[in-house]
C-alpha cells in the first residue's frame, strides 16, 4: 500500500463555504447548496491543475463557539468534493479542520512518503453493499480492528488510511463505511451503538489509494490512528481573489441519519462593503467607508492591519487611534481596497484571540502607538 505527503503548497480561500455530504432529494436547500459549492470550487481550482498523480486538501475553518471535537465529520467534507474532482490520478485526499474565519484548499503533485511505522491491516473479501446492521465487508473491518488500542475520548485524531483496490472500484465511496467501522479504536457515541463512533474528533484525515490490477474484489485497508492536534501546520501562501463572495449556510438542517449536517464553518459574508464578523472582532474588506465610521465611533478599539490573504508577516497591531491606521485626509492607498484589510475590536483581547485562531503565527504590535497588553485590557 502506498501513502503520501500532505500537501503544504500554496492554499487558495474558498470563496463559496464547504458543505458537508447531503443525501436529501436533489431540490432540497442542503443539496442545491451543496452543489453551489461544489461548482464554485472546481472552478477555482481549475487553474492548479497538475499532470499525472495528485493529492487534493481541503482545509474547513469552524466558527470559535464549535466544538471541534463533535459532529462535522471530515469524511462528509471530503466526500463531496473529491468525487466531484475524481480521475484516475487523483491518489490522495486530506482534510483538517480548526477554527478558523475562513477554509482553504489545494491540490499538488502527489509526494510518496514512508507508510507510519504502526499501521493495522485489514483486508476484506465481503460485499460493501450496504444492509440492516452494516455491510459484511464493515464486520470483517470490525473484526480485524476489534482488539485494537482505543485512543482517549476525549483527544483529537489523527487518522490516514490507506486502500488497496481493483479498478472497478470508486475508492471515496470505500471511506465512511471504513470509519464507521472503528468504534473500537475512536470510541461509541452510544455504549449500546456499533458503527457509530466518535468520528467528529478526527480533525486530521489523510485518505490514500493504491489501484492493483491483481485485487479483484478484495480491499485491502492500512490504519494508523494516532492523538492529534487542534490546530494544523501553516498554509504558507494563501491566494484569494479581490472579490470573495462566502456563502452563508442554512442553521438547523439534518441528513438523512439525523445527525446536523448544518455546514457552521466559520465563514461569514465579506462580499465587498459588508464586514466579517468573527467572534467579537469584524474584517473591512473593500469597505474604506465602514471601516473609517467604525474607528470614528471606535476611538478606544483596536485594529489589525493584514493583507488580504491573512499572512502574519508584515501585520501589525494598532490602537484605533493610532495615526497610521487612522490619519483623515488625502493618502497614497486605500484602507481596505488595496492589499490589506483591517480586523478590528473594541478589546485588544479579542483581536489576540482571532490572531491565536487564525493565523499560523504571532502579531506584532505598532511601535508607534504600542498597544497594552491583554492584562491590562
Amino acid at each position: 500500500m502506498r501513502w503520501f505527503a500532505r500537501p503544504e503548497n500554496d492554499a487558495l480561500q474558498l470563496r463559496v463555504a464547504p458543505r458537508l455530504a447531503a443525501w436529501d432529494a436533489a431540490a432540497h436547500p442542503d443539496q442545491v447548496r451543496l452543489r453551489e459549492y461544489l461548482i464554485d470550487t472546481e472552478d477555482l481550482l481549475a487553474a492548479s491543475k497538475v499532470p499525472g498523480p495528485w493529492t487534493l486538501r481541503l482545509d474547513v475553518g469552524r466558527r470559535a463557539d464549535r466544538d471541534l471535537l463533535d459532529q462535522a465529520d471530515l469524511d462528509n467534507y471530503a466526500y463531496p468534493l473529491a468525487k466531484r474532482l475524481l480521475d484516475g490520478e487523483l491518489v490522495s485526499v486530506w482534510c483538517t479542520k480548526e477554527h478558523a474565519a475562513h477554509s482553504y484548499v489545494r491540490v499538488d503533485s502527489a509526494r510518496e512518503v514512508i507508510g507510519p511505522a504502526d499501521v493495522l491491516v485489514v483486508e476484506t473479501t465481503a460485499s460493501w453493499e450496504s444492509r440492516r446492521g452494516g455491510s459484511p465487508a464493515q464486520k470483517q473491518i470490525m473484526a480485524g480492528v476489534a482488539d485494537a488500542q482505543a485512543l482517549p475520548t476525549s483527544q483529537p485524531v489523527r487518522l490516514e488510511l490507506s486502500f488497496v483496490v481493483g479498478p472497478q472500484r470508486i475508492w471515496p465511496n470505500l471511506w465512511k463505511q471504513t470509519i464507521d467501522s472503528l468504534d473500537s479504536i475512536l470510541g461509541r457515541t452510544d455504549p449500546g451503538r456499533s458503527s457509530h463512533p466518535l468520528d467528529g474528533r478526527i480533525t486530521e484525515l489523510g485518505l490514500h489509494v493504491e489501484v492493483d490490477p491483481r485485487a479483484g474484489n478484495k480491499v485491502v485497508i492500512g490504519i494508523h490512528a494516532a492523538p492529534g492536534g487542534m490546530h494544523v501546520s501553516p498554509r504558507g501562501r494563501v491566494l484569494v481573489g479581490d472579490a470573495v463572495l462566502i456563502d452563508q449556510p442554512s442553521s438547523g438542517a439534518r441528513g438523512a441519519n439525523g445527525s446536523a449536517s448544518v455546514d457552521d464553518s466559520a465563514q461569514a459574508d465579506v462580499r465587498p462593503g459588508a464586514a466579517a464578523v468573527f467572534g467579537n472582532a469584524r474584517e473591512f474588506r473593500d469597505d474604506d467607508d465602514g471601516y473609517l465610521a467604525w474607528i470614528a465611533d471606535h476611538p478606544d478599539g483596536y485594529v489589525i492591519n493584514i493583507v488580504r490573504g491573512h499572512t502574519p508577516a508584515g501585520a501589525r497591531i494598532h490602537r484605533a487611534s493610532c495615526w497610521t491606521v487612522s490619519r483623515p485626509g488625502p493618502r497614497a492607498a486605500s484602507w481596505t481596497e488595496g492589499q490589506y484589510v483591517k480586523i478590528c475590536a473594541d478589546r485588544l483581547a479579542d483581536l489576540e484571540h482571532w490572531a491565536a485562531t487564525v493565523l499560523p503565527g504571532p502579531i506584532e504590535t505598532c511601535g508607534t502607538c504600542r498597544p497594552a497588553s491583554t492584562s491590562r485590557t
